[in-house]
């Protein structure tokens, strides 16, 4: 894990990338190096930076830019094969020689050997940037599930890459323009949907895909992307239906996940809830490594939201090193701005991830495991009964429901256009289910707040795939790639921790799609396989409860010690900056403090989030002064 950026062709390129690497020093407190390439005649073609945080093989061995012997290729990497020993001994057998231990070392010679075949035997979370000397070329590559970042950009005879896209900005070869696209794409979903930024320019390398860079004549192009890999498989055409079958075929996924999870040759923490998810992992790291484990909890004094006490009943259960962070409103508060300084693109979610992240590297901790992934892979969400329901409801004839959604719509207001939605998207109800789950502001909402209204993007509808796994695929590939896998990373690498997330890993994806959807669902218990694969590891508390997310007491603390905060944000000038509409803002503000319906707390936080974050970067919509930005992000972690 660490922190790569690249500037390839001409113009200043020593100087920029010096500006990239100052930006990431954050991810990687344990060394930096920048290197120079050049093609096959040693005309110079741009620099490979590289901040290292030591994971896996900490010696000299494991420092990057790395070469092959022959000096051909050479990498920066960001990440962890979990698979690499078993890679290494199978390259060694091919005849491959190795001079140290590392994963790095195991990725170079595999695509030395075998170029792009390579990737198909990963299994692990990265993003990596391969120079080849011979044909001047860089190819770019990001994981399938998306784990790991990479931003890109062309700027002239340019193309600047970057794990965080302060990096890119930092070079001063991209403008800081709103992304008109990404904005939409903001408010509906409250983050950025890649490809898209929130900044003109720049683009996230999408998931699963790789791109090469060609410099000829100093000057650096880069070539559309192409597809290596999706992050789930398709069913299989014999779905698991016995109970037993399933939960052990589960079981067995996530143990073996686990155990190549823990690989490190630095201590392994995991975050701890006590959720299903983060207690099962606690329990299969145990099985796994036995005793020994830290575990780490963020308690709060509002007893509705704390689970400290449950949380504590796991870890005592398997004996791990327990650690409790109490977070209240003026913790918060102090957090904030150097949330907002590790903060890459706005994003409503992941300020926890800071706060928790902190208390984590300060005890020593370089590695930590999260339960990510889980309830995307398990049907933990309201849209899985949702799909269901909307599944029943669009067996009406077509005409009642288009004339209910012109009802609903009359009726106003967000719930009125997710009622709308639901019925009007009947007939793809995953997608009808996923999408007013997780739309935050709808059409007409938009276009009051910024102008750019209409109904949000939907994506392709999966139809021929179980309608559980079409919404699986829909939270897998939009929700938690987009948010909670972009918040995981920025916020835990801001303190240089490395979080690692064993639910999102092939074995896993492949035994949750193996399943038939009998077995995925049941009234009144949450995540029914998942809990019967794991139910032995449990205490009671556990499995015995509702489901419910984690999440900060926001909707108390906006009304109390937060308000004055916000609202100054919300009533600000950075609001018309935007070009966001002050009264439409105001009014999302004033619907929240007044309880009115279907306004939760998290869309006037998306807003504030949104301002704040565009103040403290210095971007503006497109025709406005760009200012100088607020906080400095190299003093970041």
């Amino acid at each position: 894990m660490c922190g790569i950026s690249g500037v390839l062709g001409e113009g200043g390129a020593a100087q920029a990338a010096q500006r990239m690497s100052r930006a990431l020093r954050h991810r990687g407190p344990d060394g930096h190096a920048a290197e120079a390439v050049a093609d096959a005649g040693g005309s110079p073609c741009g620099v490979l930076n590289h901040e290292r945080l030591a994971i896996i093989d900490p010696s000299p061995a494991g420092r990057q830019p790395m070469h092959t012997p022959d000096g051909r290729y050479t990498i920066v990497y960001n990440g962890e094969v979990y698979n690499y020993a078993a890679l290494r001994d199978s390259l060694a057998a091919e005849g491959v020689e190795f001079a140290g231990h590392s994963d790095t070392e195991v990725l170079l010679l595999g695509w030395a050997r075998h170029g792009r075949a390579f990737l198909e035997r990963l299994r692990g979370m990265y993003a990596f940037a391969v120079w080849d000397r011979d044909t001047a070329t860089a190819v770019l590559v990001r994981d399938p599930f998306g784990i790991k970042p990479l931003y890109v950009a062309q700027a002239g005879g340019t193309v600047l890459f970057g794990s965080e896209m302060r990096a890119l900005l930092a070079t001063e070869l991209v403008g800081r323009r709103l992304s008109q696209p990404a904005l939409r794409s903001y408010l509906a979903t409250g983050s950025v949907a890649e490809p898209e930024s929130i900044v003109e320019g720049l683009e996230m390398l999408p998931a699963g895909t790789l791109a090469e860079v060609r410099v000829r004549g100093g000057r650096a192009r880069l070539m559309p992307p192409s597809r290596f890999g999706e992050a789930l498989p398709p069913p299989p055409e014999r779905l698991l239906r016995d109970p037993a079958e399933a939960a052990g075929t589960v079981r067995e996924a996530l143990l073996d996940s686990v155990r190549h999870h823990l690989v490190s040759d630095v201590p392994v923490a995991l975050f701890l809830s006590g959720g299903i998810d983060s207690s099962a992992l606690v329990g299969l790291a145990a099985e796994a490594c036995g005793r020994g484990l830290d575990t780490f909890t963020v308690a709060f004094t509002e007893r509705a939201y704390d689970e400290a006490l449950i949380a504590r009943k796991v870890a005592e259960r398997f004996g791990t090193a327990h650690h409790e962070m109490v977070l209240t409103a003026a913790d918060l508060l102090g957090e904030l701005p150097g949330a907002f300084a590790a903060m890459d693109q706005p994003s409503m979610d992941g300020v926890n991830t800071f706060a928790i992240s902190r208390a984590v590297q300060q005890a020593g901790i370089k590695v930590v495991l999260s339960g990510v992934g889980g309830d995307e892979l398990f049907c933990g969400y309201p849209s899985f009964s949702r799909a269901r329901a909307v599944a029943q409801v669009g067996r009406l004839p077509g005409g009642a429901l288009r004339g209910a959604a012109r009802l609903a719509r009359r009726l106003g207001g967000i719930r009125g256009e997710q009622v709308a939605l639901l019925l009007r998207e009947a007939s793809t109800p995953a997608r009808a289910a996923y999408w007013a789950s997780r739309t935050l502001f709808g059409g007409a909402q938009i276009g009051a707040l910024a102008g750019c209204g209409g109904d949000p993007p939907l994506p392709m509808p999966y139809e021929s795939h179980p309608l559980l796994q079409r919404v699986t695929r829909y939270e897998v590939e939009q929700y938690m790639r987009n948010t909670l896998l972009r918040d995981s990373d920025v916020f835990s690498m801001a303190h240089g921790l490395e979080l690692r997330v064993p639910f999102v890993d092939r074995a896993v994806a492949a035994a949750a799609v193996a399943v038939d959807d009998s077995l995925k669902l049941r009234r009144g218990l949450s995540k029914p396989l998942l809990l019967s694969a794991v139910r032995d590891l449990l205490p009671n508390e556990v499995w015995d409860r509702p489901k419910r997310g984690f999440t900060l007491p926001f909707a108390r603390w906006m009304r109390g010690e937060l308000r004055d905060e916000v609202e100054s944000v919300l009533h600000s000038p950075g609001v018309e900056r935007l070009g966001l509409n002050p009264a439409a803002v105001r009014a999302v503000w004033n619907d929240f403090q007044q309880r009115r319906a279907g306004m939760n707390w998290s869309r006037p936080w998306a807003l504030y989030t949104l301002v704040r974050w565009a103040g403290a970067n210095g971007i503006e919509a497109a025709g406005g002064h760009v200012a100088e930005p607020e906080l400095a992000h190299e003093a970041v972690g």
